[in-house]
């Protein structure tokens, strides 16, 4: 390879890191504000539900049984669309990774590739590969590593679990 092909092929493995990392670091800020979000909505319906009677001077707000549904029913949505965008970073991700990996063999050195051999030591080492895997395959991997977007991906499981117990003790009441 010469020296022109080894300074193109370094300059877009550079431009794809950081293409990778700028995915990674919108992940990021849509989790922030799910959860911020979730937690919020969470905290005030679980306070607002667990009165019994509106309290003498009305400063605490009260739903009724059709409100704290709609309110579940707008919760599990949001932590559907939560995960739904974390499935699609996720992709794009991978497929981000996918061609730096591909550039990395054509460079000197491979260090995310070497990275993700010493993380998975006996697991597949290429994108399509892993993607392949079933999200609980991928959870439940011998390997000590977990990769922080599938664990992640749990979190918004989580609330929808808890919007879906809030309209149902709100239904058998």
């Amino acid at each position: 390879m010469a020296d022109d092909d080894t300074g193109t092929i370094l300059e877009l493995y550079k431009t794809a890191v950081e293409m990778a990392d700028r995915v990674s670091a919108r992940r990021a800020g849509t989790n922030t504000f799910f959860l911020t979000v979730n937690t919020a909505l969470a905290a005030v319906v679980g306070i607002v539900s667990s009165a019994r009677k509106p309290p003498p001077n009305g400063a605490l707000p009260t739903f009724d049984a059709f409100g704290l549904i709609v309110t579940a029913i707008a919760g599990m949505v949001l932590a559907f669309v939560w995960w739904m965008l974390l499935r699609y970073y996720r992709r794009l991700n991978s497929a981000k990774w996918d061609v730096i990996t591909k550039l990395e063999k054509r460079l000197p050195a491979q260090p995310f590739t070497d990275e993700w051999i010493t993380l998975h030591p006996e697991e597949p080492t290429t994108a399509p590969a892993i993607a392949k895997l079933s999200m609980w395959k991928r959870v439940t991997m011998r390997s000590k590593h977990r990769e922080a977007s599938v664990v992640e991906q749990v979190v918004p499981f989580v609330f929808m679990g808890i919007y879906f117990l809030l309209a149902v003790r709100v239904i058998l009441q």
